[in-house]
Order: C-alpha cells, then structure tokens, then sequence
C-alpha cells in the first residue's frame, strides 16, 4: 500500500511539472471529417498540429495514429511537445480516429459476434483498409508529412494493432501496443495469432520497431496475451526490427497506457528508426 502510495505521488509530482512546462510549447487541434466509401459512412479524426506548423517545410512530420480518440492522444501531442522542446524526438502530427462502433470496428473480420439474432461479422478488416486507403491518403494530402508513421492502441485497440501487424505489417514504421486485449481465451485469439504467425513467417516489409507493454496489476487474460504475443514475436520476428517489451510491475490497466506512451515514444526516436 506505502510503495503504490509512494509511486502515485511521484506520477502527480510528474504531471505537475509537465503540466507546468507544456503550458508555453503547446499545439494546434483540428476536428475534420472524411466520407469513407470503404466504411459507407462519414468518419470523424482529430488532427494535433505542432506549434509553429509549417506546412512548407522540406523534411515533412512524422504522423502517429491513435485508435481512441479522446483517450490519449491530447497527452501524446503535448509529451510529443515536451519532447521536441527536449531534443528526444523530432515535431510531429498526432492523428485520432473517434470511435463510431468501437467493439465491432475493432473485432477482425473473421469473428462474428450475434447482434438482435444476426450474426454480424467484425469490421476490423473494413477499417483497416478504410486507414490504408483513405485515411493515410487524405492526411497525406493536407498536411505536410513524411514517410514515417506510428500507429499506437491501447487495451481492445491494441488488440487491432496486433490484427494489422498480422495482415499489413509493413503499412507503419512503428507499431504502439499497449496492454492489447486480445482475446478470451482461445474463443477470440487463436485466430488472431494463428495469422499474425503465418505473417510472421513470410516475406513481408515489417516495420522497424514495435513496444509491447501491460501492467503487472492488469487481469491475468491480459498479461497471457502479453506473454502469448511476446513469446510469437521474438520467435518469428527478422532481426531487423527492434522490440521492446516490458511489464510495469506497479501498473493497472489505465495507468499503464499512460506510463508506456512516454517510454514508447523515447525509444523509438532515439532508436535511430527515422527515414534517412
């Protein structure tokens, strides 16, 4: 109780003094909308501009996508701020997806789960390409970016990061997954494992790096997919992907989303990961 006590304050500490300093970095925020064919209805992102965007520069921004949004991606783009004020990692675009039918959007497509007496087929692999084909296009048009992209989830999220590393692995330069949900048992993750194993196996472009963390305090289904994804990705990964996975022994469910984004977000741009 006195070590959990102990480390609670430091987190309040912490944030104070972060709160304190981004309060003169700071960013810019967006709401847009986009019609998406693939999904057949409008899809709402929010879009965080660094201070003093500039949308002529040569070099461009790295863009990371957050599943969520609402959740974490303000916090990112002002650490992201901090950041870059610290000279850890370079300016860079925060993009939000905002949930329209989360459970089912991020269930892949080959489950089913019965809705009003019909069984209904998960979206995961509408959205997926909707983010592939729409989504990454259209930012890619109004905003100035370059070729690196992250893509970070977290909980019933991040158990869709771990779907799109099993069917487009080379669509993002870094993949975030933080405590990933990936299944209840055998009922929702064999699959899921079964085909990120046979991605794993081919002749694929992977991306360079790819952070994998839960809390030691998250339910026990929760850390047997940890352990379970871990396990498959350092057997079948190519050496030339980085991976960092890591148990926050003091950490729950929420707060280690809070605590792994940081963490994430320093060893991948100080991994000497960025496009020449």
């Amino acid at each position: 109780m006195f070590k959990t006590s102990i480390y609670t304050l430091k987190a309040l500490i912490v944030s104070v003094i972060f709160a304190a300093a981004i309060t003169s970095i700071g960013h810019a925020q967006q709401d847009i909308s986009i019609q998406s064919e693939i999904m057949s209805e409008n899809r709402e992102i929010v879009v965080h501009l660094p201070k003093d965007y500039a949308p002529n520069s040569e070099t461009g921004y790295p863009v990371i996508y957050m599943l969520d949004a609402g959740s974490k991606d303000k916090f990112t783009a002002e650490l992201a701020s901090y950041y870059n004020w610290g000279e850890i990692m370079p300016k860079v675009i925060i993009v939000a997806l905002k949930n329209v039918r989360r459970g089912i959007d991020f269930l892949p497509h080959y489950y089913s789960v019965e809705r009003d007496g019909k069984q209904i087929s998960g979206n995961g692999g509408k959205l997926l390409s909707y983010i592939q084909n729409e989504l990454i296009p259209s930012v890619d048009k109004q905003f100035n970016t370059n070729d690196q992209k992250v893509f970070a989830g977290h909980s019933w999220a991040g158990q869709f990061l771990a779907y799109a590393l099993s069917q487009s692995p080379g669509l993002f330069d870094a993949y975030f997954i933080t405590s990933p949900d990936i299944g209840d048992g055998e009922r929702w993750s064999a699959k899921t494992f079964d085909a990120l194993k046979s991605a794993l196996k081919q002749d694929h472009t992977f991306p360079k790096f790819i952070y994998v963390s839960v809390g030691g305090g998250e339910d026990k289904s929760l850390l047997a997919d940890y352990y379970r994804l871990t396990a498959l990705l350092k057997q079948y990964l190519p050496e030339t992907v980085k991976l960092y996975h890591e148990i926050h022994d003091s950490a729950v469910h929420e707060s280690n989303g809070a605590i792994s984004i940081p963490k994430a977000l320093q060893l991948y741009f100080t991994a000497n990961t960025a496009p020449e």
